[in-house]
């Protein structure tokens, strides 16, 4: 059984929504108020969510190598900014929690290969750039705070807007795995209309690339296509979570999550008090 919190001495003060804080209300509001409302310190850095964001700093440099004309970077430079990335984020929180059978030489390596997969897609990938990281942020529905979406790749491929969103994975994504990000790439859509418009083109083409952790790591282009039924869904998602932030409902939700949750010590009791 779960017991909804209440913080009457708090008022909730977020500024925007975007999809990861939409991601971490879904899946633990918990989780949501201790980061996003409470700002409590963190008790563990995820190795898995380093990893993910220094794969994200080096492949800029393949994006921004292309921008500006130069040479697209070997493994090497793009090793130089995984560390570099790496380095910046463990050494300002608290300590670094590995997978069991994870080391950071290991995560290097995996790294490493990664990135020259990655290398190769893109140089086969004729897209114009005309952003990397794109800020926008917009109002998606009357009374509710502006959504905000960081765009990690825009291209002009023909008559198409292409939007990228970089991704790391395990393995493969399933159809499912697609079906529960897909509202993801409605909100980048959404993001992306005014540039479309103001470039006049004649579509949105939104894309994930999923980079794999395998052994031999594969990379993999999904472009799927969404619905009404899809939009309509993102709106629900958006309206009843910034409803429930107002209501200040922030219910524990148990179960695999907590294994790498950040706040589960405070959160289950074992450190400190609720």
């Amino acid at each position: 059984m779960t017991v909804a919190i209440q913080a009457p001495t708090l008022k909730p003060a977020i500024q925007h929504l975007s999809w990861s804080g939409l991601s971490e209300y879904r899946t633990c509001p918990r989780r949501f108020f201790y980061h996003k409302i409470a700002g409590v310190p963190e008790e563990s850095r995820s190795a898995s969510l380093i990893f993910g964001g220094a794969i994200h700093s080096a492949s800029e440099k393949l994006h921004e190598a292309r921008i500006e004309g130069r040479k697209i970077p070997g493994i090497r430079p793009l090793l130089a900014a995984f560390d570099a990335a790496w380095k910046e984020e463990s050494s300002q929180g608290p300590e670094v929690v590995f997978p069991k059978t994870d080391s950071l030489d290991s995560l290097r390596a995996t790294a490493g290969r990664m990135l020259i997969e990655y290398a190769k897609h893109f140089q086969r990938d004729k897209g114009s750039i005309i952003a990397i990281e794109h800020d926008a942020t917009f109002s998606l529905l009357a009374g509710v705070v502006p959504v905000k979406a960081r765009l990690d790749l825009v291209t002009v491929e023909g008559r198409n807007l292409v939007v990228t969103d970089l991704k790391t994975s395990k393995s493969r994504w399933s159809d499912a795995k697609i079906g529960e990000n897909l509202p993801q790439l409605v909100l980048y859509s959404a993001a992306a209309t005014k540039m479309v418009r103001e470039l006049g083109l004649e579509r949105i083409v939104p894309r994930f690339v999923v980079l794999t952790k395998a052994k031999t790591p594969v990379v993999q282009v999904l472009e799927p296509k969404a619905t009404q039924d899809d939009v309509a869904r993102l709106k629900d998602l958006v309206r009843e979570t910034s409803d429930a932030i107002n209501k200040e409902v922030f219910p524990r939700r148990e179960g695999w999550q907590c294994a790498q949750c950040p706040f589960a010590g405070r959160c289950l009791g074992r450190k400190g008090q609720e």
